[in-house]
């Protein structure tokens, strides 16, 4: 479908818990509110059969592309379950899920019998001391363990890396490099505990890397996912707004995510389901419906009319640039990352 502004949005990014068994000091540290147990003191998580609803009016709309996200979603007990009842839907093209990869060995071959089509892992270092300090939790080998896995399971899998101040990137590019897998920087935006940190540009770190690992080629920024049974690491193409550069030196691409410092609102094609039920719109602002409560009193095809109604009116850009304009004051992980 469009909205206003002529954007096709064929993208929902579904939040099934808020819950995370990390503790990431820009996403939910441990003295933050909403850090306890999910469910005390909130409304309860949509059910399986409330998400697939809203899955099912969605892609009559045309969004055909879904990512589970959380929170940390392995945490939800029904979570491949969910991959695989989306996946069965009409219509329904593509089903990813962002993790911080901490309970992802014990399931990567599980997502990919249910259909899963990617897994994009957390991972802001590969130094284990670090990985302590940032997360709060000792579980870095576990993700290597959980990235490991889901390589052989033939997923196809990215690492996500948040840009901060403190980023040891080559170290990071290097792991990349050894474990096959393509590796995003994603510039730190101001939502939630985000706010306390300056993140520095991805154009800087895009020199450093030329200087590293020699002279850069341009990839792409969307499309269809690659396929990896040809063992070779193309551009991965996704849904999302990273570019993608290839670097002399590497076999593996290098994706950015500069919400920052090379705005993209203008291609934006996704919407966001929280773990409650409220469909957000951006971001950055707290604009939206809470689908619940239209879930309880509508029917399916009033369900669709609200949805499309709501996403049409999409705002045009987000303001992170100028954070008092903000509304959306929640912890990243109660919004859905």
């Amino acid at each position: 479908m469009k909205d206003q502004y002529g954007r096709t949005i064929d993208y929902l990014r579904i939040s099934i818990t808020d819950a995370c068994n990390l503790r990431c000091r820009y996403c939910m540290p441990e003295h933050a509110s909403g850090c306890g147990m999910e469910g005390v003191g909130k409304e309860p998580l949509l059910s399986v059969e409330e998400i697939l609803s809203i899955v099912r009016a969605a892609t009559a709309l045309g969004i055909t592309h879904y990512r589970i996200t959380g929170g940390e979603p392995l945490v939800r007990k029904e979570c491949v379950e969910l991959v695989r009842e989306i996946k069965a839907v009409p219509g329904v093209q593509s089903v990813g899920i962002t993790t911080n990869g901490v309970r992802l060995a014990s399931c990567a071959k599980e997502l990919k019998a249910a259909g899963c089509d990617s897994v994009n892992v957390s991972l802001d270092t590969v130094d284990a001391a670090e990985f302590e300090a940032l997360t709060g939790r000792n579980a870095l080998e576990l993700v290597k363990q959980g990235i490991c896995a889901a390589n052989e399971a033939l997923l196809l899998v990215k690492l996500n890396t948040v840009h901060r101040k403190e980023l040891h990137a080559r170290e990071l590019v290097a792991f990349a490099e050894q474990v096959q897998v393509p590796i995003r920087f994603i510039e730190m935006m101001p939502v939630g505990a985000g706010k306390s940190y300056v993140g520095p540009s991805n154009e800087a770190l895009k020199t450093e890397l030329e200087q590293w690992y020699g002279a850069r080629t341009p990839g792409c920024t969307a499309g269809d996912e690659n396929d990896r049974s040809g063992g070779e690491i193309l551009i991965p193409e996704g849904n999302g707004p990273a570019v993608y550069e290839k670097y002399e030196k590497l076999s593996v691409p290098v994706g950015f995510i500069s919400a920052m410092h090379g705005k993209f609102c203008k291609s934006c094609n996704r919407v966001r389901l929280t773990s409650r039920g409220f469909l957000k719109l951006c971001l950055c602002y707290e604009s939206g419906v809470d689908l619940r409560e239209v879930l309880q009193k509508k029917n399916a095809s009033e369900l669709q009319a609200v949805m499309e109604q709501v996403i049409f009116q999409k705002p045009m850009e987000h303001c992170f640039e100028r954070p008092n304009d903000m509304t959306e004051h929640h912890l990243m992980s109660g919004i859905g990352g």
